[in-house]
């Protein structure tokens, strides 16, 4: 009895230096970020971590050194329709593959799985040909039109498996109530698949908001910028300036902090609970 208590001991020992550790890795870059953002430009290069001077008003100069509200409108420009596109698009998939019989069904979903094995490297270069063709370069509509259609396999999957769980004598009584299949995945199906729907748009609001490689590629005027690429303006050809870089990228990153911290409660109980539910 002594001795599995003491391998449980060093068990939950090993465990917290783990986490401790996981943690660690984590907060100090954070840390240094928040360190550098109030510096001065010459304390940056210095050995010591914390500044000697606290410059808070770097932010300010941050935010007036580019047009950071221009570029938040244009973040939030493609952010909301994205979200909506995405989260309505992906659950109405989700619907059909976990509600629907159809011949082909099962190969139809392995396809769709299998879409999550190819790196977005590959499909790159077809996409902007795509969009080049339609004339959409140099616009928002490359960045939010695609969020229309399916939403993304991996959403499509999580919410799946979450309306997989869901009794189908729902469905049968909103049948015998009149209802069609519209009303039923609209009134019934939404409200109860809450915690993997909120999942997924904390996915989809951390993707756009922290998407550099989308708008780098399609959005070649600097009056069209989003956040996450604004930030390469205070790069120069000769030198970077880190302290004003780094307030602006705390500025950027408070609303995604602040959105998982309040929304963490039902990204872990989407993410456990389509784990749950049957394959």
């Amino acid at each position: 009895m002594q001795a599995l208590r003491h391998k449980t001991d060093i068990s939950r020992l090993l465990s917290l230096v783990l986490l401790i550790v996981g943690a660690a890795i984590v907060l100090v870059p954070l840390l240094w970020t928040i360190s550098t953002s109030l510096k001065t430009p010459a304390e940056v290069f210095m050995d010591s971590f914390l500044p000697k001077q606290w410059k808070w008003d770097n932010y300010a100069s941050a935010v007036s050194a580019i047009p950071f509200f221009l570029f938040l409108k244009n973040t939030l420009i493609i952010l909301i329709p994205v979200m909506i596109g995405t989260v309505f698009s992906a659950a109405l998939c989700a619907y059909g593959f976990a509600r629907f019989r159809f011949k082909g069904k099962k190969i139809l979903f392995l396809i769709l799985l299998a879409t999550m094995m190819l790196p977005g490297q590959v499909t790159m270069i077809p996409m902007f040909i795509l969009f080049k063709e339609l004339g959409w370069v140099d616009t928002f509509l490359p960045l939010i039109i695609p969020a229309f259609f399916g939403g993304g396999a991996f959403n499509i999957f999580l919410i799946r498996q979450f309306m997989r769980g869901i009794p189908r004598d729902l469905d049968e009584a909103a049948f015998v109530d009149g209802a069609n299949r519209w009303t039923i995945f609209t009134r019934v199906m939404l409200p109860l698949c809450k915690p993997p729907l909120i999942a997924v748009s904390i996915f989809t609001f951390m993707g756009v908001w922290n998407d550099f490689q989308g708008p780098l590629i399609y959005l070649n005027t600097t009056e069209k910028y989003t956040l996450a690429l604004g930030l390469s303006m205070f790069k120069g050809m000769y030198n970077v300036e880190w302290n004003m870089l780094m307030a602006a990228t705390v500025l950027i990153m408070l609303p995604a902090l602040i959105v998982f911290f309040f929304a963490q409660k039902y990204f872990i109980e989407g993410i456990s609970l389509s784990s749950a539910m049957k394959g």
